[in-house]
């Protein structure tokens, strides 16, 4: 720059010293017009080359780093829309925050930006962000997603070339852990990673639905009860874990807590056995309360009546096992008497009149051997006998030999119940079911009436007398499932156990259906040495 100035200079100067001293004033003017057009010509080229430079530091560089990280980071920066209840409580939404990214291709010094920025709370140790920024081609990394406003004015005051700050948006769960394991979680980048987070994931991404939301089926002030009782009765009966559903009759799931449970505002502190939803994916043989399954396959394949005898007295011999009663009648059983009782001894006789194929059909109808249509990907399969023996008929009627997940149970019951119509559950509020007479009745009408006067009766005179509330007409049925599988003793020698109820009301026309599970329940002083169903 220095030498193109003493060049025009110099050119001006020699052009004024030949005007001065020459004799021919035409060969003066001549030559001194030359000077002056090389010296404007060099001056222009100055003008720009500086402008240029100035240009390119100050407008083009900036604009070219902005298109990069606005390309880059073009998904992120979207709001993700809410997830709510039936009533518009705020279950799950998007906060503003910001982000640290750099470009790599403007830090000066690598080892001082390192140096400096790993000192402050939160941001990665100094190799890792050397890493980063290693490769100068680069235009954006991040160094840390969803900053305090602390830790941003500390960085910005730190005045380091190539670190800015990007707008960005966290997940954050309202409830906390209250409705983990179906609503589910996020990463980092805002993409759903399981339940109806992940579902619904490009829905809730997508810039057009920020201002709509995704309405599930739950009830905050239902859940948080159920989550309260499924609490206290866990620590009542020192059990493992717990699981339970409110369902309408009409599928739409009104709460669902599966205990231990986790918080998706901090998954780093979240084991994978809090994570496991109990409801959908434990997929394990049922017990006493499959009996409902049996004797409405008696009534309406028209194998067994009310009436109907089956005699109970002794134990039924399979091969080298034998099937008992537990406290048994040791007598003959009405149809009514053995289910009331939990024959299992009746059931598997039950089982004996209507024989195999009818068996598996209805098991078919009610669901029993399919996967759970729902709104998340966490849903277990049945676990179905390779052989469907006589054998296996018999221990399918009281509750063994198919492994299925408590929904998947409490959809068939719900089935029976509701006038015989096939109940499908549902996760998303609104979500309209169509039902064919043909395709959706599982039982006739007068069978699922039959199988509610039953279920009624259990309340007043059977095992699920502690269900039993004055002036509601509950219907309910107990079972005690034993672990078949895995450790399935204690530390005590006792057998682990998981007990279940499944309930409804009104009697004469069901609304709501519940099934609670407790794993590996414990007596109780108040319990006489008990941990069975019709205990806890």
């Amino acid at each position: 720059m220095n030498f193109l100035l003493r060049k025009i200079f110099t050119s001006l100067f020699e052009g004024f010293a030949i005007w001065r001293n020459s004799k021919n004033h035409s060969s003066l003017m001549q030559t001194l017009r030359k000077r002056i057009v090389f010296s404007s010509v060099f001056g222009a080229l100055v003008f720009l080359s500086i402008s240029y430079e100035l240009a390119d530091i100050m407008v083009i560089s900036r604009f070219r780093t902005r298109v990069v990280k606005k390309n880059f980071i073009k998904d992120e920066i979207i709001k993700r829309a809410d997830i709510v209840d039936r009533n518009g409580e705020l279950l799950a939404t998007s906060i503003r925050t910001s982000s640290c990214y750099a470009d790599p291709s403007v830090v000066i010094d690598a080892d001082e930006t390192a140096a400096k920025l790993s000192n402050i709370q939160g941001m990665p140790d100094a190799d890792k962000i050397k890493q980063k920024l290693a490769d100068k081609n680069k235009h954006f990394v991040w160094l840390l997603r969803h900053v305090t406003p602390k830790v941003q004015e500390t960085v910005m005051n730190l005045g380091l070339p190539g670190i800015h700050f990007q707008k960005d948006y966290k997940r954050i769960y309202i409830q906390d852990n209250l409705f983990s394991h179906v609503i589910g979680c996020c990463n980092v980048d805002g993409i759903g990673v399981c339940g109806l987070e992940k579902e619904f994931s490009n829905e809730l991404n997508k810039a057009g639905n920020l201002n709509k939301k995704l309405v599930t089926t739950f009830s905050l002030q239902l859940q948080t009860i159920l989550h309260e009782e499924m609490k206290e009765a866990i620590g009542k009966y020192r059990a493992v874990g717990g699981n339970a559903i409110l369902m309408s009759t009409k599928g739409e799931i009104l709460a669902m807590i599966s205990l231990p449970d986790f918080n998706p505002n901090d998954l780093k502190n979240s084991s994978s056995d809090a994570m496991f939803n109990r409801n959908t994916l434990a997929v394990v043989e049922q017990g006493s309360v499959s009996k409902i399954l049996t004797v409405a396959i008696a009534l309406d394949s028209g194998s067994a009546a009310l009436g109907s005898v089956f005699d109970a007295s002794e134990p039924i011999r399979v091969g080298r096992f034998s099937i008992n009663d537990f406290r048994g009648k040791k007598r003959r059983l009405t149809l009514a008497e053995a289910f009331v009782f939990s024959s299992n001894i009746a059931s598997a006789k039950m089982a004996q009149n209507f024989g195999v194929e009818v068996q598996k059909a209805y098991m078919k109808k009610f669901g029993m051997l399919d996967k759970v249509n729902l709104e998340i990907q966490e849903v277990g399969k049945p676990l179905i006998p390779r052989h469907w023996s006589e054998a296996t008929m018999m221990t399918v009627s009281y509750g063994y030999g198919l492994a299925v997940s408590p929904l998947t149970l409490l959809a068939a019951v719900s089935s029976i119940v509701n006038d015989g119509i096939r109940v499908k559950p549902t996760l998303i509020y609104g979500k309209r079911q169509k039902f064919l007479e043909g395709e959706d009745r599982v039982v006739s009408s007068q069978t699922s009436k039959i199988a509610r006067d039953l279920m009624r009766a259990v309340v007043c005179f059977g095992t699920a007398r502690k269900a039993a509330i004055d002036g509601v007409d509950i219907i309910a049925k107990t079972g005690t499932a034993y672990k078949t599988q895995g450790k399935s003793y204690g530390v005590d020698g006792q057998r682990k156990r998981v007990t279940t109820l499944i309930g409804g009301f009104p009697k004469d026309k069901p609304e709501y259906m519940l099934l609670v599970s407790i794993d590996d329940p414990k007596p109780t002083p108040d319990s006489f040495g008990f941990a069975t169903a019709g205990y806890n």
